[in-house]
């Protein structure tokens, strides 16, 4: 059965076959079979390069020169064809890597947008940092590492397979004296020294590099974090210049990169510990093969061509099994990137159930017109009481102004009733065929067109532009009228005042049974405000307005006024 990123904990190795069995499984396998196919061939074509040099250094020691000219053009011809499979092999990898990647970032998606984990995430809780990197970037990194690994795991063994009978018939035996015990004979001693120097160069670059997992994960962070610290001061470049906050932003993008550069420094260090042993490791390995080849050489058991051919077969061997000394800190990033996919994904399951733990509201569906509020308690995230036993009946027809002090809980109570406020108890009944929007203080704009931006959260709305023209007049923004089809950051471009009137198309857009609007004409001066209330009340008579504000202006839209203190903690003390 096709699985998906579902809502649970995960392994890397659970997170890694997901793809691998999801319905698009029998193309991916198809492409990394053609992808194996071509590896195995280039290996196969690299024996017959060291083949290759056995004949045309004999050549050139014999001096035939027709025979070293021929060896030339048969090269030719070998490498065009390596160069052309080399090429597709990066295509059709790269092609699986794409597809990979795409089914991982939707999958990835759906999971922090389902039961509003991104809500939860950013509002409830404290230690995920920065999901839209772990998203954007991780993802793609974790399938290129993967595949990379893979296949150069794939590579290296293919090539100790080919390369060890090529290696094994050049060594001979050799034969080491053990004094009163004998003599030793060793078969393809080549080989076994190929794999005792590999064996030592992986431990050795293992036990260096293993800091440069936890290394590369904290470096990740704090790049994420300099990276946000930057955002967040051009979202809120406005106030930033009204405060001259200039060299306090400084200061805190400064403090944060310093952080980014002292982890940096410490990656530094190991990997030039690293290097150190990983360049000595790869010249040592120059002249190793050398030095045992060199006694059948000029013994001339073999001739020039049969030396280059064992030092090319025998430092394909050492390359394949040192595939994890030379590949350590593309190891180490792959790790640590892994692990960030992990703690982002497990940390939306733990969030999740907490919030499950903490949410005792039952929703029903109200038979009546109405919203009806049972013994509804509302908490805070660390279990304080917020409001406490709250019994209300919201009739459709009339209106509601929501009032209260500052902090005793009123857009909170607006959160619970549109249920995306988690921390409470009681019933909450909603009439399931009547239609009602909800409204923050600051509307949302996604990114692109002004129409799109109109239409949200529904861009296939049949609605033409004459008739969004004729509203956004309606709302106080004939300087809009012309821009529908502009694309542009709309949450900058338009002011406060010009966003909230924005709330107001997209009400007479959705046409709502019920609208809640918690503070949404606060940037509103107090003609703009009677304008759009009343200009609501003409348009949508059936609309019942759930109004929460501060303003005694707001009074003469409303039939009934809720009090929230008589529910409050404080009130209840």
């Amino acid at each position: 059965m096709a699985e998906y990123l579902k809502a649970r904990p995960y392994t890397a190795w659970q997170l890694l076959k997901l793809y691998w069995q999801s319905k698009e499984r029998f193309y991916a396998f198809w492409l990394l079979l053609v992808v194996l196919v071509m590896t195995i061939f280039l290996v196969g074509m690299d024996v017959v390069f060291t083949t290759w040099y056995n004949y045309f250094y004999d050549a050139l020691q014999d001096y035939k020169r027709q025979a070293a000219y021929d060896l030339i053009w048969i090269f030719l011809f070998l490498a065009a064809v390596y160069i052309v499979v080399g090429v597709y092999r990066y295509y059709v990898q790269q092609f699986l890597a794409l597809r990979w990647r795409r089914w991982m970032t939707e999958q990835f998606l759906d999971r922090w947008l389902e039961k509003r984990s991104y809500y939860y995430l950013e509002n409830f809780s404290e230690t995920t940092d920065n999901p839209d990197q772990r998203i954007q970037e991780d993802i793609g990194t974790m399938v290129q590492g993967s595949l990379n690994l893979f296949i150069g795991i794939i590579s290296a063994c293919v090539t100790i397979v080919a390369f060890i009978f090529v290696l094994w018939a050049l060594s001979g035996i050799i034969t080491l004296s053990l004094g009163s015990w004998g003599v030793w004979h060793v078969p393809g001693y080549l080989v076994w020294v190929g794999i005792v120097y590999s064996m030592v160069g992986t431990w050795a670059a293992f036990k260096i590099g293993y800091p440069l997992v936890s290394l590369n994960f904290e470096q990740q962070r704090r790049e994420a974090n300099f990276r946000f610290a930057a955002i967040d001061v051009r979202s809120h470049a406005e106030n930033i210049a009204l405060y001259q906050a200039e060299s306090n932003q400084n200061s805190i993008l400064k403090g944060i990169f310093s952080g980014v550069l002292g982890n940096w420094y410490a990656i530094i260090l190991r990997q030039k510990l690293l290097l150190w042993f990983t360049q000595s490791y790869n010249q040592v390995a120059v002249v190793l093969p050398l030095a045992v080849v060199f006694p059948r050489y000029f013994t001339k058991v073999i001739k020039l061509g049969g030396l280059i051919q064992a030092l090319n077969a025998f430092g394909r061997i050492q390359d394949a099994l040192s595939f994890f000394v030379n590949s350590y800190v593309m190891l180490a990033e792959w790790r640590a990137m892994m692990r960030r996919l992990l703690t982002f994904l497990n940390h939306m399951y733990e969030i999740e159930q907490s919030i499950k733990m903490h949410n005792h509201f039952v929703f029903f569906n109200e038979d009546k017109n109405q919203i009806t509020i049972k013994n509804v308690s509302i908490q805070t995230p660390r279990d304080e009481i917020l409001l406490e036993n709250i019994n209300l009946e919201l009739l459709h027809g009339k209106n509601y102004l929501i009032k209260g002090d500052s902090g005793v809980g009123k857009s909170t109570f607006v959160r619970a009733i549109a249920d995306i406020w988690p921390f409470g108890l009681g019933e909450i009944g909603r009439p399931d065929h009547q239609k009602i929007l909800f409204l923050p203080q600051r509307p949302y704009m996604p990114l692109g067109t002004l129409r799109d931006a109109l239409l949200f959260p529904d861009r296939t709305m049949g609605i033409n532009n004459k008739d969004l023209q004729e509203l956004l007049i309606a709302c106080d923004l004939p300087e809009l009228v012309n821009a529908l089809e502009e694309t542009a950051y709309w949450s900058s471009r338009l002011s406060p005042g010009e966003l909230q009137r924005i709330a107001f198309v997209r009400i007479l857009l959705q046409k709502p049974d019920w609208v809640f609007l918690d503070e949404t004409t606060s940037s509103l001066d107090l003609r703009r405000e009677k304008m759009l209330y009343e200009l609501l009340r003409s348009r949508l008579p059936g609309c019942s307005l759930v109004s929460v504000g501060h303003r005694p202006s707001l009074d003469a839209f409303h039939d009934v006024q809720i009090h929230l203190e008589k529910w409050g903690k404080i009130n209840n003390s």
